[in-house]
């Protein structure tokens, strides 16, 4: 009983409001504490689909040619890759928006959305430390697809914090925030991964510096960030709720679905291309794997500096030119760097064309946020933002069964870079897209 007691005395401290009170303007370093959990998502992501998982496939898997009666295709380390990515998009795409609308819905005392950050971060913890130990490919896969269901468990709910916290008046300046936390934590993971993974051995103790950010990150926005409790009940059934939760009513808000469109075809561009970049630059210039891992950290690495140094200074243009304007502009760089891309002989150029790829994903996720919370109910916040992430998750869900295959069948081996040089052309025409489906879009605020 003292033990329970304690508890409970200890959650009573954690801060909370009421979702009836009004939003107070944050502070610098309030949003860097809002913003903590994107270092340790991006610290996360970014080089485990990167670099991590992409050696680990080359270790689990060898090269395959399946006989289809008419033909055959080759299956290589890109198809596998995009096998296992793909798989964890679905889980992705399935799991957010459902764990969203729980959190909109839910009337726990200390907040909404804290139980299920804790949550995911446990198992976040627990999965990343299973990747670290596997020894085969569907080893890895399990754990690859329980860990996404982790993960996603905490960024649904996370997610709508934004909207619980950040006045209207704020947004552009939050998203900002977002954008370069997001950018730093992807600094960060490929600096100490890529330097861990110098000497290969080291891999494993590279991915155990996973579970260790996620860890503190989460307890950071556990325990200082103030939760919403709501006091207000749903009228339909918590099934229909988490039904509803993978829809949205594109016909009163078409703006916000138009954007999530155009979002979807932008974020396969990055994903295609930072998916594939360690097997491109390893197998182009017949590097051995510590070696292209360094150059490849090394690459992503800078291009996200030059992103990073973007991210707050767009959201603040933003206010002042629109953030539609600066999104079409992120679409229309994206697709230079990318076309350049095709024709880059050397490290040296590649680097270069990156780093306008860089400048373009800067632009788009330091207003990106911004824009999609103008356009969504305000009352259902958790349920849109998870919704928003179907065209995150399934930006890699979409490209990379798309272009692995490509990439495989045109390289025959690991020996030529045809395939991936014909990635970078399609790369292109998404990014083109995302510009012509941005077009229907109004700059309008949703209550």
């Amino acid at each position: 009983m003292p033990t329970a007691t304690g508890a409970r005395g200890f959650l009573s401290r954690l801060p909370v409001r009421l979702d009836s009170d009004p939003r107070q303007r944050l502070s610098w370093r309030g949003l860097l504490t809002l913003s903590a959990f994107w270092f340790a998502i991006a610290y996360v992501m970014q080089p485990l689909g990167g670099n991590i998982l992409p050696i680990l496939v080359a270790r689990f898997t060898h090269p395959t040619t399946v006989n289809l009666g008419l033909g055959s295709i080759s299956l290589d380390v890109n198809t596998y890759l995009a096998v296992l990515d793909t798989v964890g998009a679905a889980f992705a795409v399935v799991w957010q928006p459902a764990i969203g609308a729980l959190s909109d819905a839910s009337h726990f005392s200390i907040g909404r959305r804290r139980p299920f950050i804790a949550i995911g971060v446990v198992g976040d913890i627990i999965f990343l430390t299973l990747i670290g130990l596997v020894t085969s490919y569907w080893a890895l896969l399990v754990a690859y697809a329980f860990f996404q269901m982790a993960s996603n468990t905490a960024q649904g709910p996370y997610q709508g914090m934004l909207p619980d916290q950040i006045k209207d008046d704020q947004r552009a300046e939050a998203s900002g925030y977002y954008g370069m936390m997001n950018l730093v934590g992807t600094i960060f993971g490929f600096v100490v991964v890529g330097a861990l993974l110098i000497p290969t051995h080291h891999l494993r103790i590279a991915i155990f510096t996973l579970p260790v950010v996620v860890a503190i990150a989460g307890a950071l926005v556990f325990f200082r960030v103030p939760d919403v409790r709501t006091m207000r009940r749903q009228d339909r059934p918590l099934g229909r709720s988490i039904f509803l939760s993978f829809a949205i009513d594109a016909k009163t808000y078409r703006d916000f679905a138009w954007l999530m469109v155009s979002r979807l075809f932008f974020l396969m561009a990055p994903v295609g291309i930072g998916t594939f970049a360690l097997n491109f630059i390893r197998y182009t210039f017949h590097y051995s794997e510590g070696k292209a891992s360094l150059y490849s950290s090394a690459l992503q690495a800078i291009v996200v500096v030059f992103a990073a140094v973007l991210a707050l200074t767009a959201g603040f243009l933003a206010e002042r030119y629109g953030k539609k304007r600066l999104v079409a502009a992120a679409c229309v760089i994206g697709a230079v760097g990318s076309a350049l891309l095709i024709f880059a002989p050397n490290l040296p150029l590649i680097l270069l064309f990156g780093i306008i790829v860089g400048i373009s994903l800067g632009i788009f996720l330091s207003v990106d946020w911004a824009f999609m919370t103008d356009l969504i109910p305000k009352v259902e916040a958790g349920r849109y933002m998870g919704v928003s992430n179907i065209a995150t998750a399934s930006a890699g869900l979409i490209a990379r069964p798309i272009l692995a295959p490509i990439i495989d069948a045109f390289n025959q081996g690991r020996t030529s870079s045809v395939g991936y040089r014909i990635m970078f052309g399609i790369v292109t025409a998404f990014y083109l897209v995302a510009l012509a489906t941005l077009l229907p879009v109004r700059e309008i605020k949703v209550e």
